[in-house]
């Protein structure tokens, strides 16, 4: 049960805050919570809310934002009069491959575009590839706040990004680098959005998990494939190497992720969040983003089928270190994540 004190039309990409967490509390019968109605809460704050029932989570000016209490309790404003404390530590979010600071805000003690700021931060994934842990936040944050007070919802942000899936590919097909690469930063800018733009409304949806993950799993192999027959086309010549390049491409793609979901599935956890390097290797290791950026600046200094050659080289060291450090798992068990 859910209950609000006061009034709120103060809105957070696109919804109300008791409207967000009545989202965040969905199938959550094990507590009670009375809230204000101006609070923004991420996750690691709710739960540090639950942990802490009967002590009431409050802004950085302290007023009081939200207490939770035992299922059944009577709820009124008076529950919030209570000790107030603004909660300081992190959390361990699995899904993002991170800790965040628990962060409780009010709407109208805080401007809704900081609050926003703040949210959006803590969705973001740390464990990440270069491109979208250093170039995509800013933009991402912005269109992200954009479509979701038009009401655009994730799945049609994904949708649009299959959609371009296919033009990439086609483009790429034909040997039209430019318009391919072009297609496909933008599949991968959107392929940052519809997850943020999910965690943001409280949007996620089983179909939805499925239809992205799906999409990033599938396209890399159709992508690649498409981009060694446009290679060919262009630089005929070039072919003899061209061809082999995308079958140590494809063959080190499938090695590296089944050596990535064996990993998770003995030891529990993702394997770029092992050690320290492993988090910092996740930033170059050959997948999509990295083999685009090479082929872009190959693109650019007009070396396209060299750059293919060096993202089949790059293959081979990602693939061999992952092996390795899979194995040394072994040897080390039992092991623990640095994050947790």
């Amino acid at each position: 049960m859910l209950h609000i004190v006061g009034e709120c039309e103060k809105r957070i990409f696109g919804l109300r805050p008791a409207e967000r967490l009545q989202r965040q509390l969905k199938g959550r019968d094990d507590v009670d919570i009375v809230a204000h109605a101006s609070a923004a809460l991420d996750d690691a704050a709710l739960n540090w809310l639950i942990e802490n029932r009967g002590t009431t989570i409050g802004s950085a000016t302290g007023l009081p934002l939200a207490v939770s209490v035992e299922p059944g309790r009577l709820l009124d404003a008076s529950a919030l009069d209570g000790k107030i404390v603004a909660p300081t530590g992190e959390q361990f979010i699995r899904k993002l491959r991170r800790r965040v600071e628990v962060s409780a805000h009010s709407v109208v003690d805080e401007p809704v575009l900081a609050v926003e700021k703040r949210l959006f931060g803590n969705v973001y994934k740390g464990v990440t590839d270069v491109v979208t842990k250093y170039a995509w936040p800013w933009p991402a944050f912005h269109v992200t706040r954009a479509v979701s007070r038009l009401g655009i919802t994730p799945n049609m942000v994904t949708s649009v990004g299959l959609v371009m899936v296919f033009v990439a590919a086609w483009f790429f097909y034909k040997g039209d680098l430019a318009a391919g690469l072009a297609a496909a930063w933008i599949m991968t800018f959107l392929d940052t959005v519809d997850g943020k733009l999910a965690r943001v409304t409280v949007t996620s949806s089983p179909f939805g998990n499925f239809l992205d993950h799906g999409t990033d799993i599938i396209h890399p192999p159709v992508w690649w494939y498409c981009l060694a027959h446009g290679l060919a086309v262009i630089d005929p010549g070039g072919a003899g190497s061209i061809w082999p390049a995308f079958w140590v491409i494809l063959g080190c793609y499938v090695v590296g992720r089944i050596v990535e979901i064996a990993f998770h599935r003995v030891f529990g956890f993702n394997q770029f969040i092992w050690k320290r390097f492993d988090s910092q290797f996740r930033l170059i290791v050959s997948r999509r983003n990295i083999i685009l950026l090479i082929m872009t600046i190959g693109l650019i200094v007009g070396a396209t089928t060299e750059a293919f050659l060096a993202c089949a080289g790059w293959s081979i060291i990602s693939t061999i270190i992952q092996v390795v450090r899979i194995s040394q798992a072994f040897v080390s068990r039992p092991i623990v994540s640095w994050l947790y």
